[in-house]
């Protein structure tokens, strides 16, 4: 599949979770999960486990602030609810279909791939007067640049190396060559996009647009 629309499909994925039930959410939640567990399963799971913290802050903010039927057994003056509690399980779940999602982008494609990817997402913006090229050129650099940081202190990339990223970014090899080979669209990857777009009018043509009245 071309990575443009490997790109278009996470975006996809992500606007379509506002449209779907809790039942909907769920089943996705499990089926994405499981495909990235598959293809890459230590990446996926360090990525959950990097973001443990903001899934507890999540669900305490949504179960101790959300009206509705309280739960009862709780010693605290503050009690948490029933819907406040499935809420938060629901965001949650929203974001691990996120990380998900984007560990399967990764998994499955090199980053080359994604920057012959975002350039022709971002393509259009040339029209505009924005250097696409430089732009996905400079991101390329400090990709790999961050590779090297991560591999020279043993996969240990934290906030003190961001000063370093930034000197390092005004030194990047302006004269360089880089090489983003476009592959062709497929009529698969057509008939992905088309359906795609089909699916996204459908659910923003109002329901009752949808509904006819028999006379």
């Amino acid at each position: 599949m071309h990575p443009f629309v490997k790109i278009l499909l996470f975006i996809f994925i992500l606007l379509l979770m506002n449209f779907m039930g809790q039942q909907s959410i769920w089943l996705l939640c499990v089926s994405v999960s499981a495909f990235a567990l598959r293809l890459h399963s230590k990446s996926f799971l360090r990525a959950i486990k990097r973001m443990r913290w903001l899934f507890v802050s999540v669900l305490i903010i949504y179960a101790f602030g959300t009206p509705g039927e309280y739960i009862q057994g709780f010693t605290s003056r503050f009690l948490p609810t029933y819907e406040g509690v499935a809420l938060g399980f629901l965001q949650i779940a929203r974001l691990i279909i996120a990380l998900a999602s984007i560990s399967i982008l990764f998994a499955t494609s090199s980053k080359e791939h994604l920057m012959a990817g975002l350039y022709k997402l971002l393509s259009p913006l040339n029209y505009i007067g924005c250097d696409v090229q430089r732009f996905t050129a400079r991101l390329l650099l400090t990709l790999e640049y961050v590779d090297e940081l991560a591999v020279k202190n043993e996969l240990k990339f934290n906030f003190y190396r961001l000063d370093e990223l930034h000197i390092a970014e005004n030194h990047l090899p302006i004269e360089k060559n880089i090489c983003l080979q476009q592959p062709s669209l497929k009529r698969s990857d057509q008939m992905v996009i088309i359906a795609m777009m089909l699916t996204l009018i459908v659910l923003c043509i109002p329901n009752h647009l949808l509904s006819f009245k028999w006379m």
